[in-house]
């Protein structure tokens, strides 16, 4: 994700000589890439990339504390200030009772605020918050997000007073239990999503993700219960996506922001409250923490890590990377054993953690680049990419369109093994498609024209419904024929196979859905299915073929055949066929007559008298014009035995 940082906020956290192009051009090198810098008024903006792993990141905390690591690499002063918070110098007991689930939440700090006044916040909070692209609202509001963006954890703040029954209780929703969150959007829970219950089974907050409107504040509002809770970050990943709700609340409590960071946020919440809007602490700070991080070491060696890197390093130099970054170091030998700060927990746990850490620091630029040496490798067999890019390079060279759509279909095309969504946009998007046929119909009908001819194709996943699994995705090459005629469409899907290899293919016809009934074939290559071909319901010839099966049966070298001194006899035979009978079964006929038909083709058709090509052929020497007769002769009987064939000439 993508988050902006203003170069002035920066600065209150980073004491640094280097200019903002400097910064931009250092941290992508070695850190959260800076995709540009905009200048607003007499500030900077940066727009920052962070990878989902790195929460820590995401705020200006977050960067200052890397650009204190990375900077000083190249030669630029950079020195990071703690977080500006203060003490709370109360003892009173806070009088609200909170029952706690460790197994939902992590840890739970919280404040009484009192006589506070609400209003209008500064025009520096107000500025800043609108340059990373949060609104202003009031000074009450404007303090939690401001918190937010600054230190990287969310926080929150009910109405003291609209707490009534002076409890909190941490449950799982029940299934079908409302509530009507900041934004005045009733949503209706699904069941196990994580909220605050007053001790009466009213919900007063939606916690990690935003608040409820029975608790908020207003400009009534003269006492606060300032609030910040780490619950579990699946919960909170199911909520927001189940209920569409996605704040940046959310979106840093779903990564596993640092339980640890808690403290200094409520701590710096509760300074501002005093300085804008003129608050006394009315109670203690409660910490509930039944899980308070207990640190972790991860151990590597420095033979490890310039094997890794293929340069040489100082031992001083990896103690003062890692150092920078905030791990604590300890040397025995050429082991080191780094102790992870709680901000980087999740994310270093293996030793290819650390040479990471080490190389970003020290500098991708710096490491040598060597040309690959030794024998040159055996050609692989064909991966599923270039087997991939194999189809779709020979279906547009007979003249096919490559084509993308969407792999959510509606209720019309929905078949058993279909998997619905739980929260679609609309019924026409409800179900993962089993087949390629709706989305290429559509864009079929999107894009046709009365009489162009268009053949489109795509290969793209299907997907199946699997108990208690994420669906079976297999991966499909279907395509589409619009004012194509049978035999044009069957041709092209013929020479796709013909171009495979694709040996002891089988053709039967077969009624599949979405098809006109006995309009359909199933395609075999010896006893597996690999796809199908015929006329949908909607007017379009259709094929589809599984892509892994396609490829198993596809034979990427031509058997070499000795070619014969003795040339073949080739006539035509003309057969009058009554409709109802498949050419296919007709030619199969002709080819197992006798061993010396070598091969037999559809040449032509005239009403119902189809002309076959046939080629006889003895590998051993010149077959006679007499022999031939005799041939042609068992083939006119084989055919006479079967039904719907007339012979003509």
């Amino acid at each position: 994700m993508n988050i902006f940082i203003p170069f002035s906020w920066l600065e209150d956290y980073l004491d640094t000589d280097a200019t903002p192009s400097e910064i931009a051009k250092y941290l992508s090198l070695c850190g959260p890439s800076v995709d540009r810098t905009e200048k607003k008024g007499n500030d900077f903006v940066f727009d920052v990339e962070i990878t989902t792993n790195r929460v820590d990141a995401m705020s200006i905390l977050g960067i200052a504390r890397e650009a204190s690591a990375i900077l000083p690499r190249f030669g630029k002063k950079a020195k990071l200030h703690r977080i500006n918070k203060t003490n709370i110098a109360n003892n009173t007991l806070l009088d609200i009772q909170i029952k706690n689930d460790p197994e939902l939440c992590n840890r739970i700090l919280a404040v009484k605020l009192e006589n506070i006044k609400i209003g209008r916040s500064p025009d520096l909070i107000r500025r800043r918050l609108e340059m990373v692209g949060q609104r202003a609202l009031n000074s009450a509001i404007d303090i939690t997000n401001y918190v937010m963006w600054e230190a990287g954890h969310p926080i929150h703040v009910f109405d003291y007073d609209k707490i009534k029954e002076k409890k909190i209780i941490v449950r799982e929703a029940k299934k079908g239990e409302s509530l009507i969150t900041l934004d005045d959007k009733k949503h209706t829970l699904k069941g196990g999503e994580v909220v605050f219950d007053n001790g009466k089974g009213e919900i007063i907050d939606l916690p990690g993700i935003m608040g409820t409107k029975n608790s908020s504040v207003d400009e009534k509002t003269k006492n606060v219960l300032l609030w910040v809770e780490s619950i579990d970050p699946t919960k909170i990943r199911q909520a927001s996506i189940g209920l569409n709700i996605r704040s940046q609340a959310a979106i840093l409590n779903e990564k596993s922001v640092d339980h640890n960071l808690g403290e200094d946020a409520i701590l710096r919440a509760v300074k501002l409250y005093k300085e804008i809007c003129g608050a006394k602490p009315g109670s203690k700070l409660v910490d509930i923490n039944p899980n308070p991080y207990k640190g972790k070491s991860v151990t590597t060696s420095i033979d490890h890590i310039e094997s890794i890197l293929g340069i040489k390093l100082e031992k001083g130099s990896v103690t003062s990377y890692l150092k920078a970054l905030g791990f604590e170091v300890k040397w025995k030998g050429n082991e080191i054993a780094a102790s992870v700060p709680s901000h980087r927990a999740n994310d270093i746990s293996i030793p290819e953690d650390i040479v990471e850490e080490v190389a970003r620091i020290h500098g991708y630029s710096r490491l040598p680049g060597k040309i690959m040496e030794g024998q040159i490798p055996q050609k692989p067999e064909l991966d599923i990419f270039d087997f991939e890019d194999k189809l779709k390079s020979y279906l547009f060279a007979l003249g096919g369109h490559e084509i993308y759509t969407m792999s959510l279909v509606g209720k019309d095309w929905f078949e058993n093994d279909a998997v619905e969504l739980a929260n679609p946009l609309g019924e026409d998007t409800k179900y993962l498609r089993t087949s390629l046929a709706p989305s290429l119909s559509a864009a079929a009908k999107t894009n046709s024209t009365a009489e162009k001819k268009l053949h489109i194709f795509e290969v793209a996943n299907t997907y199946h419904k699997r108990k208690s699994s994420l669906p079976e995705e297999k991966l499909t090459l279907a395509g589409l024929f619009v004012n194509y005629n049978f035999r044009n469409a069957k041709g092209i899907v013929e020479s796709l196979l013909e171009f495979l290899n694709i040996n002891h293919q089988e053709v039967v016809v077969k009624n599949n859905r979405w098809f006109i009934s006995d309009s359909s074939v199933s395609i075999s290559s010896g006893n597996t299915e690999i796809g199908k071909f015929g006329k949908l319901k909607s007017g379009f010839f259709y094929y589809e073929f599984e892509v892994e099966k396609l490829q198993k049966a596809h034979n990427p070298i031509n058997k070499f055949v000795v070619p014969s001194k003795y040339p073949p006899q080739i006539e035509d035979l003309t057969l009058r066929i009554q409709p109802g009978t498949y050419i296919y079964d007709v030619i199969n006929t002709i080819k197992a007559s006798h061993k010396f038909v070598s091969d037999c083709t559809l040449h032509d058709i005239y009403e119902n008298a189809y002309t076959f090509r046939i080629n006889y052929h003895n590998p051993k020497k010149t077959l006679t014009d007499k022999e031939v007769k005799k041939i042609r002769d068992q083939i006119i009987e084989k055919l006479k035995k079967g039904s719907g064939v007339n012979i003509i000439s």
